[in-house]
């Protein structure tokens, strides 16, 4: 029987047998190919479950098995003991916790347990000798080679590994040759200037070159010309104009610099007849300075030294210029008025007063008579008052120090009738420790260290002394003490000459 045949009733009760046969096979099929707790194969195997909380919600969001809660945390390291730190935080669960085995298996074999050697296992087993857990991005690898034959400097630094370890970029970093022609043969086939095959330089780069870089090179020129300071760094072909000829170039300055020594005004060396070896004057520094040694005659010394040559030869001549110091320094001794050169009829000879070093200060020597010791070394209009004029000047103190000589008190110079001498007492450094020396030596015993005025106590006559203010004796007492005594007489000078020290 068919639908066709069938009545309407019928037809309507065989569409629900058919639907709920459908529904039922469909259970089957989802009991038995995907089990209730289930993992989509694009996850990987299912991590074993057995030892998990049976509340599945604790981790799952409803709806579907294959999605974690948004807000799901697991504290790895309070649960298990390990921390994962770094790229390790990262990683899905299933890349240690899967149907390899048991994940301890693997953790006791450190590194290498999770992650293929792809070094062949030339480098060891200790990932972390050069690895971190951040990412597989080699760490201190510049330094790690410090420790090979062939340190990396410079420039070498910078190169990618697999330039000279070809297999780097599979981890294989087997020994590699750290001979500089292994690298650089074409770097050498391409060198020109100069053509480094033609004239067969050494593939041994590092006896001209460093690893910092190409240029400029070092090779060792020969001794009878080194290159130094303005000579040094520059290319080849400055000098060696012949492309690869490089002997029997001469060393003359001029085979390089005859356009310098042409066109130099300051001085003209062509108008002077200046030499064309430009050793005589100059180095390899600068141009700009020149030591040509001044006939010892007239040495440059000081201030005449670091000036222009047109400064004194004027014209561009430079012989016969005369050595005098007026041909330079006239208008200066002319202008000058502290002294006026002119009127104290000077010579104008400069060395006799002056030195190069410089024109103040002059050193003129003064009479030995009068030497300008210490606070004597004054300017000369302290002492010459009078303008221009220098000759005749009393050197006796007082004509200076007169009103000083005056107005002292202690002791009052001129009621002592002291001498004007003030040499006899003061020296040339300070007035205010003479040194006189008494007539008497009255420095010794009970009269020692006493003041002028103990003794001298007449200010009518400061020459006049007493003893009897301070020993007071009486006449009649003395007289019988010094019965006998050979021209005793009772007066402060008698004393004195018996009893200079004060004692019996």
């Amino acid at each position: 029987m068919n639908d066709s045949t069938r009545t309407p009733r019928q037809r309507r009760w065989r569409r629900p047998l058919v639907c709920s046969a459908l529904l039922y096979v469909l259970v089957v099929a989802c009991a038995t190919f995907v089990p209730q707790h289930g993992w989509s194969k694009s996850f990987g195997p299912v991590v074993p479950h057995d030892s998990f909380p049976a509340d599945c919600s604790l981790c799952h969001a409803k709806g579907d098995w294959h999605t974690l809660r948004a807000d799901f945390t697991f504290d790895h390291a309070a649960r298990t003991g390990v921390p994962l730190e770094g790229a390790h935080a990262a990683a899905g669960c299933l890349l240690c916790h899967n149907d390899r085995g048991p994940v301890q298996q693997f953790a006791a074999q450190g590194c290498a347990g999770c992650h293929a050697d792809p070094h062949r296992q030339q480098l060891g087993r200790n990932c972390k000798d050069c690895h971190d857990e951040t990412n597989w991005q080699p760490r201190d690898a510049i330094a790690r080679h410090d420790r090979t034959r062939f340190p990396l400097v410079g420039a070498h630094a910078a190169v990618g590994c697999f330039r000279c370890h070809p297999g780097a970029q599979v981890g294989n970093f087997a020994g590699a040759n750290s001979e500089c022609i292994q690298c650089h043969m074409d770097d050498r086939a391409r060198a020109t200037d100069p053509d480094h095959v033609a004239l067969g330089y050494s593939t041994d780069c590092s006896r001209c070159h460093l690893p910092t870089g190409w240029f400029p090179a070092r090779f060792e020129h020969t001794p009878s010309f080194p290159l130094t300071h303005g000579h040094a760094g520059r290319a080849c072909r400055e000098c060696h104009q012949t492309p690869n000829s490089f002997t029997g170039q001469s060393t003359a300055c001029a085979s390089c610099h005859t356009d310098e020594h042409a066109v130099t005004t300051q001085p003209s060396h062509v108008a002077a007849g200046f030499g064309t070896d430009c050793s005589q004057c100059h180095d390899t520094r600068t141009f700009r300075t020149s030591s040509w040694p001044h006939p010892a005659s007239f040495e440059l010394t000081f201030g005449h030294a670091g000036r222009q040559c047109t400064e004194c030869h004027v014209g561009q001549v430079y012989s016969g210029t005369s050595t005098t110091c007026s041909s330079c320094h006239l208008d200066t001794f002319q202008a000058t008025q502290n002294p006026n050169h002119v009127t104290a009829n000077y010579p104008t000879d400069c060395t006799q007063c002056h030195n190069t070093m410089a024109w103040r200060g002059a050193g003129t020597s003064h009479p030995a008579t009068f030497p300008l010791e210490n606070s004597h070394a004054r300017a000369c209009s302290s002492c010459h008052t009078t303008p221009g004029i220098y000759a005749g000047l009393n050197p006796a103190c007082a004509t200076c120090h007169l009103a000083q000589y005056q107005a002292t008190t202690n002791p009052p110079h001129v009621s002592f009738g002291m001498s004007q001498q003030c040499q006899q007492c003061h020296g040339t450094t300070v007035w205010s420790n003479g040194s006189f020396v008494h007539t008497f030596p009255i420095t010794s015993g009970a009269h020692r260290n006493m003041a002028c005025f103990d003794c001298h106590n007449n200010a009518g006559n400061r020459l006049a002394f007493s003893c009897i203010d301070c020993h007071e004796h009486r006449q009649s007492k003395m007289a019988n003490d010094h019965q006998g005594v050979n021209g005793y007489v009772w007066a402060s000078a008698n004393c004195y000459q018996c009893h200079p020290n004060g004692r019996h």
